[in-house]
């Protein structure tokens, strides 16, 4: 997989991810989208366990979703990633939330991410992750 590559996870709704409307809970939203950064991430090679190792923690630094329709308990659904890099110290995760059954985009969000190095406090990648991203 290249970084330009659609990523994509799918699962089912569970029983306790749902509130009492019977509806997905929004807190799980960012919970599906924040596994399928990770998962996506992964199939690029970055491991976050390593990186938090070499001194450096990957961040959500901002997050802007829109809600569209429900999930509820059952339901099939995927979640897409797409990465695009905002200047030299952000990356983007442009994420959708789809209900497999009529493939209506249930959730999508903007999800901007940087890379914290420890010591300083300031944003750095390592140099692995900045040659995936900006070559």
């Amino acid at each position: 997989m290249n970084v330009e590559e659609i990523y994509i996870w799918e699962s089912e709704v569970r029983d306790n991810e749902t509130d009492l409307q019977g509806i997905v809970n929004n807190s799980n939203y960012f919970i599906y989208m924040a596994h399928t950064r990770h998962k996506h991430l992964k199939m690029l090679g970055v491991d976050f366990a390593e990186v938090a190792q070499q001194g450096y923690n990957l961040v959500l630094v901002h997050t802007e979703i829109s809600f569209r329709d429900s999930l509820r308990s059952g339901d099939l659904f995927s979640v897409t990633s797409k990465i695009e890099t905002k200047g030299k110290v952000r990356v983007v995760f442009l994420q959708k939330v789809i209900r497999l059954s009529d493939k209506k985009v249930v959730a999508e969000a903007t999800n901007t991410t940087t890379c914290i190095h420890t010591q300083t406090g300031r944003p750095r990648f390592p140099e692995g992750i900045k040659k995936l991203f900006w070559g």
